[in-house]
């Protein structure tokens, strides 16, 4: 069992096995590549991909994109937690309208996100609304799910006690149920955000658009020159950093303010 003096120290450990696999695998591709074992039109050395991704911060045009792209992912993750903690409390709380929507939600829940670009791209255009209603559509469910089992995880005789002691129904779920809830909420946060992100980019690339990683991807992939390629995979490489510093950040909130709770704790 880890003990909670161990805890930096397994953190420590783990962040620098990830930062050494990450550098291992930056040295094979790159020796893959200028020794010839992969073509390098196919594959160009990691270190000019790198070099591409960084060069690219200076194109006011594709900060211009990152930013859609971020604003997307914000947006939607905002009215994703707004839509399903409060959807997944008062499941969680009644049963009988749990039971009753149940077959509805088994029945929408498997549809993938991507299978709704033609229709509500038909509905709404290319445009931030288009991309919000499918981001919230794939980012609500593991959000809606974990605070269900969050709730269901509350001790009812916890729950009762403060009933006996005159705490209203209201006060019960903000003192108690909330409380309780928070650390598989923001777990479902946490898996809602890696989708999320990976939803908004597939969208722009996808639906094109007048913005974003995806649809600066799509551009790109247009003129269908070895530099074009090169920014391709460059932009490719700029949104999976973002998608980790997002991760990191969200990983750093979980153990700051939900630390005591064990589900937590196993993060880097």
């Amino acid at each position: 069992m880890t003990t909670t003096t161990s805890l930096p120290k397994v953190r420590s450990t783990a962040l620098w096995r990830g930062i050494a696999g990450v550098v291992g695998l930056a040295l094979i591709l790159e020796f893959a590549s200028r020794s010839g074992i992969v073509n390098p039109a196919f594959l160009p050395p990691f270190s000019a991909v790198l070099t591409k991704a960084v060069l690219l911060w200076g194109d006011p045009v594709f900060r211009e994109d990152v930013l859609a792209t971020l604003l997307s992912y914000v947006y939607g993750m905002l009215i994703a937690i707004v839509v399903a903690v409060p959807l997944g409390i008062f499941l969680g709380l009644f049963r009988p309208a749990y039971r009753a929507s149940r077959a509805v939600v088994e029945l929408v829940r498997p549809i993938p996100p991507v299978a709704l670009v033609p229709l509500v791209l038909l509905l709404l255009g290319a445009g931030l609304e288009m991309k919000l209603v499918i981001v919230v559509f794939a980012a609500v469910w593991p959000i809606m799910f974990n605070t269900l089992y969050g709730v269901h995880d509350v001790d009812p005789y916890t729950k009762e006690m403060a009933r006996s002691f005159g705490v209203t129904r209201l006060g019960v779920v903000r003192r108690i149920v909330l409380p309780a809830a928070a650390p598989f909420i923001m777990t479902g946060i946490r898996i809602a955000s890696s989708i999320t992100l990976i939803v908004v980019v597939t969208v722009e690339l996808i639906a094109g658009g007048s913005q974003g990683i995806g649809s600066f991807i799509s551009r790109e992939r247009a003129y269908g020159d070895a530099e074009s390629y090169l920014a391709v995979l460059a932009a490719t490489v700029t949104a999976g950093l973002l998608g980790l510093v997002i991760n990191l950040v969200i990983g750093w909130v979980e153990r700051r303010f939900f630390g005591w709770d064990s589900t937590t704790r196993g993060g880097i």
